[in-house]
């Protein structure tokens, strides 16, 4: 099986993998993709990764979002709104390694919100994004995709929205490779992914099948991704946020390398540990058994 990672994205994403991944690089994937009329079965057989659409990034192919977004939707219908859970809004500024993974993540939040046609939550991710961008250094390059974003999403012109938050995506990258930040590139290219495919994941979780499990098996991107982050240099190296995205990941990897079909139960576990992950940089921090403390009476 081809080796997935996400491009526009996002993703796997949609996700989901969004997520999902964030489009890029080596060749830039077409808008016009996200519009392609796929002819298959209502529910397909298998989904054919080997022929997905995707760009090729270090040999990795990574799909764009939209597509794995548009698979899930002829596997089933899941209720795209209900995937949507934009945390609340962190002061600005911060180390930058931690501000692109959390802009990987909210990008990514967009194609679900996109998903569910939620315009208003379109517009407030929308904003989001220009507002991170500017902490990130990047504000000229994003304001234009913003605006276009939230004008697009008071019109309900979803195509529109799209083609803007894999615009987005991609001028974000290539403006950092353009400034030899390849490193902060590649990690919104990561925090994408795992948004996208923690709402993957939670779907598939809610009504199995292993034609939908086997959107999660790409052990190869998991690979990609911790060599990328092995590869990392000064500060964002220390980052104790980067240490515990790449612990998650090898644990991820564990449960996807096993032989056979993706269970169930690895679903579960897929979805916790990608859950996990992005409470260190996107989602507050769930309260544990170990962290709630018990009234004594």
């Amino acid at each position: 099986m081809i080796e997935m990672f996400q491009t526009s994205i996002a993703p796997f994403f949609r996700i989901l993998l969004t997520g999902l991944r964030l489009g890029l690089v080596a060749g830039t994937a077409s808008p016009g993709l996200f519009a392609q009329e796929v002819e298959a079965p209502a529910v397909p057989e298998r989904i054919d990764l080997t022929n997905f659409p995707g760009e090729l990034v270090d040999q990795v192919v990574v799909p764009i979002p939209a597509e794995i977004f548009a698979v899930l939707d002829k596997l089933d219908e899941p209720d795209w709104n209900s995937g949507i859970d934009l945390p609340p809004e962190r002061a600005k500024g911060g180390e930058r390694s931690v501000l692109a993974l959390t802009f990987g993540s909210l990008v990514a939040e967009g194609f679900i919100a996109v998903q569910a046609k939620n315009g208003e939550e379109i517009e407030t991710i929308g904003r989001r994004v220009l507002s991170l961008s500017e902490s990130l250094g990047l504000a000229a390059a994003v304001r234009p995709h913003s605006l276009s974003i939230i004008e697009a999403a008071g019109k309900r012109d979803w195509e529109k929205v799209r083609e803007e938050f894999d615009a987005t995506q991609e001028t974000v990258r290539t403006t950092m490779e353009t400034l030899r930040d390849d490193e902060l590139s590649g990690l919104v290219s990561l925090g994408g992914w795992l948004r996208g495919t923690n709402v993957v994941t939670a779907f598939i979780g809610s009504s199995y099948s292993e034609d939908k499990a086997e959107l999660l098996n790409q052990p190869g991107l998991i690979s990609h991704f911790r060599e990328m982050l092995s590869d990392l240099r000064g500060v964002s190296a220390a980052s104790p946020v980067i240490r515990s995205i790449g612990t998650g990941l090898a644990r991820l990897e564990a449960i996807i390398v096993e032989p056979g079909g993706i269970a169930e139960e690895d679903v579960v576990q897929l979805r916790d540990i990608s859950r996990s992950m992005l409470e260190e940089f996107y989602f507050n921090k769930t309260a544990t058994a170990e962290s709630v403390s018990v009234p004594v009476p």
